[in-house]
């Protein structure tokens, strides 16, 4: 008897994207695999206790969303450093005035419907220290469209088979920052993005490894850590090997059982961990303006660390 296409072949994933209460601020969760909605709280004045609630907010839903914000790039950069020291952004020239506020910008009447970064990937991958979180505020947004949609990599990970983690384990990818910021792409950017103050170097064309699967820092989950737009090989591997492999893994870590859409609204701040998501934004706003404050808190090296006995 054949299997029924409509039922998933691979085994339940947990579900632990349950609240837990805080007396400084609601939240509500997205979707039974991440996410939260916060509101009641104002983060620009927030106290240390507050502050420490929202963290672990965000360590748990993976992905935290505060409406009804009010922050321009000062106050965001002082948001920022309540979560840790100023990450590192390359191939993207700050806003004058704010070396470490980007703005992410795409007019009304640009001729193309591109917009900034639009594949799955973690922030900044092809970095030896890539950023724990990024924080993302809606200065200016459409009226409808430009959703952002996330990708629990902890639920990504727990659904694969226990033969399959083995083979991950002892693998790191190679990430490259090539496909979108090595000199070959200048042409393309200025066309397709003409209001983002991209900078493209030689360097993209370094590689970094990491591990494929990695040990958050503070929550002790592991993560699948690839993504389609960083990941370009896995070391030790022929590209033919690598691309079977990674083609599954990428898959599977956007399965949309795992993922949940942030709809933005005008004074929104979402901040979401690097270390056990992935993002993707929503280009279908074409001719409509959209003006975003982004920032983002250092982290540490991508390690594995063995299972407890």
């Amino acid at each position: 008897m054949s299997a029924n296409p409509f039922f998933f072949a691979r085994p339940p994933v947990a579900t632990s994207n349950r609240p837990v209460a805080s007396a400084h601020f609601n939240i509500r969760p997205i979707t039974g695999a991440l996410g939260a909605e916060i509101t009641g709280i104002n983060v620009a004045t927030a106290g240390a206790p507050a502050i420490a609630d929202l963290r672990a907010a965000l360590i748990r839903h993976q992905v935290v969303v505060i409406r009804g914000q009010a922050l321009d790039p000062a106050a965001l950069e002082q948001v920022t450093l309540r979560l840790g020291s100023f990450g590192h952004d390359p191939y993207i020239r700050p806003m004058p005035g704010f070396s470490n506020v980007l703005r992410l910008l795409k007019e009304a009447d640009e001729r193309h419907p591109d917009v900034f970064a639009e594949a799955w990937h973690s922030d900044w991958s092809f970095l030896d220290t890539p950023p724990a979180f990024t924080l993302l505020y809606g200065h200016d947004v459409p009226d409808w469209g430009g959703d952002t949609m996330f990708a629990s990599q902890i639920r990504a990970f727990e659904a694969l088979s226990p033969a399959m983690v083995r083979l991950l384990e002892p693998l790191k990818g190679i990430h490259s920052a090539r496909r979108a910021y090595a000199p070959a792409a200048r042409s393309l950017m200025a066309d397709r993005l003409p209001n983002m103050d991209i900078v493209v170097s030689e360097s993209a064309m370094a590689t970094q490894l990491h591990p494929i699967i990695r040990t958050h820092p503070e929550s002790g989950a592991r993560a699948l850590y690839v993504s389609p737009s960083y990941t370009i090989g896995i070391d030790g591997f022929i590209d033919q090997e690598a691309q079977a492999l990674l083609g599954y893994l990428f898959q599977i870590s956007v399965d949309p059982r795992f993922t949940c859409r942030v709809r933005w609204e005008q004074g929104s701040l979402t901040i979401w961990d690097n270390r056990s998501v992935m993002h993707l934004p929503i280009g279908d706003y074409h001719g409509a303006r959209r003006e975003m404050y982004r920032t983002t808190v250092a982290g540490t090296e991508p390690v594995l660390e063995p299972c407890p006995d």
